[in-house]
């Protein structure tokens, strides 16, 4: 065994399934808020200024529709295949609705205002282009303009009505003009989105050595593709190592924030002779550096040997779960928590005896804090039959799903999630867990 993975941790052994899974997350939860008590003399010091706990509860609007879709994996771009855009039919029908209401009242031969005509090219500048919004608008104008020519106007006032009638749908087609160059300027930014989202979040590896893996990350913002949170993975080497990390805020500083974090990990990781703890230290001077007053990123690092052991370091985030192959569900605690990352963590790695067929859980925040209508939180070791499903990407998807359930597609903060199932390559050397 190498000399960094000779301790196991009270927490990895048989010891870890104290007490019933009725009350884990609610331990997982608490331990998370209590770092803010660890990162109290942190928060003394005149560089950082930091006077919030490091799982916060920041008072956002709740009512912001969840992204659609699973996973980290880039959106394409463009309407979906196979999809019929509401022009094709909203063009034809709108015209023959404003063709049988001039028919209607001239048929009738009651006078009306034909200025309500107008009500066709409005609508028709929500969902055409402008080149058929006008089209719209110059059949609207002439079917107007025919009614009022032989008599079914308001009589004394038929030259006024045309001119509202004109207005209105010249309004129309400057109102479908402003609408497609605001979605155009929209499609822009999401292009340069999913471009960070590409540079910051990689693509997750569904296998490494030792394990198999499934990622998934939700936006809680439908105009963002990428947040603070982070989810990297080193295939490179017998012992692959991951970092998931939350970066506190949101918006473009988190987003740096995060990168930044990524970044580093990966070229720390890319140096021989590394152990973990040194790759958070790595990390932590690379966040301290680039990170504003009030900063910082909690983080667990990961790496998994092969011979049945996994060694964790934890800056400020919350402990990973352990599903075990006989259905048990524990938190790898570890012996001591680190204050985050940017706030001069004491960094101390612990070791856990591992099994095949164990599935770890590595999450941020989002998924504990994540409440329904009535306020109560979402609990995973209510959906322990969810990570047990065969299909590794199936479970993950699952687990999604009962969340989005669980708040009505609608979330306060990123959420993103790392599952593994061990493959251990040699179960005979495999220590009892």
């Amino acid at each position: 065994m190498p000399e960094a993975l000779t301790a196991v941790t009270p927490s990895g052994t048989d010891s870890a399934a104290e007490g019933t899974t009725a009350g884990l997350l609610g331990r997982v939860r608490d331990r998370a808020r209590g770092f803010a008590n660890a990162a109290a003399p942190a928060a003394e010091e005149p560089r950082r200024g930091v006077s919030r706990s490091v799982h916060r509860r920041p008072w956002r609007a709740v009512f912001r529709p969840l992204l659609a879709g699973y996973g980290i994996r880039l959106e394409p771009a463009g309407p979906v295949p196979g999809a019929v855009p509401a022009s094709r039919i909203a063009e034809p029908l709108l015209a023959v609705a404003v063709a049988a209401l001039a028919a209607s009242q001239y048929a009738t031969g009651r006078p009306i205002a034909v200025a309500w005509l107008a009500i066709a090219p409005l609508l028709a500048s929500l969902v055409l282009r402008p080149p058929r919004t006008a089209l719209l608008a110059a059949w609207t104008v002439l079917l107007g303009l025919g009614l009022a020519l032989h008599g079914h106007g308001p009589a004394g006032r038929p030259g006024s009505q045309l001119s509202v009638l004109v207005l209105l749908a010249a309004f129309a087609v400057v109102n479908s003009a402003l609408r497609i160059a605001a979605q155009r300027r929209l499609g822009q930014a999401r292009a340069v989105a999913r471009v960070a989202q590409s540079a910051l979040l990689r693509e997750v590896p569904r296998s490494v050595a030792a394990a198999r893996l499934a990622s998934r990350y939700l936006s809680a913002s439908a105009e963002a593709r990428v947040g603070g949170d982070v989810v990297e993975v080193i295939a490179d080497g017998a012992n692959p190592r991951w970092l998931v990390g939350d970066t506190r805020g949101k918006g473009l500083a988190a987003v740096r924030l995060a990168s930044v974090a990524a970044t580093s990990f990966r070229d720390a990781c890319a140096q021989p002779g590394l152990s973990l703890a040194e790759v958070a230290r790595a990390v932590d001077a690379s966040v301290t550096r680039a990170a504003a007053q009030e900063d910082f990123v909690t983080a667990v690092f990961a790496e998994l040997d092969p011979r049945g052991w996994l060694q964790l370091v934890n800056c400020g985030h919350p402990p990973a779960l352990r599903l075990s192959a006989d259905g048990e569900l524990a938190e790898l605690s570890p012996t001591a928590f680190a204050t985050p990352l940017g706030l001069h963590p004491d960094i101390h790695p612990s070791t856990f005896s591992v099994r095949t067929g164990d599935r770890l859980l590595f999450f941020t925040d989002g998924l504990l804090e994540a409440r329904d209508r009535a306020g109560d939180f979402f609990r995973v070791d209510q959906h322990t039959d969810a990570l047990r499903r065969p299909d590794l990407q199936a479970a993950a998807d699952e687990l999604l799903e009962r969340l989005r359930a669980h708040t009505r597609h609608r979330l306060d903060d990123d959420v993103a999630v790392l599952l593994a199932e061990l493959t251990l390559d040699d179960p005979g050397r495999q220590l009892a867990a």
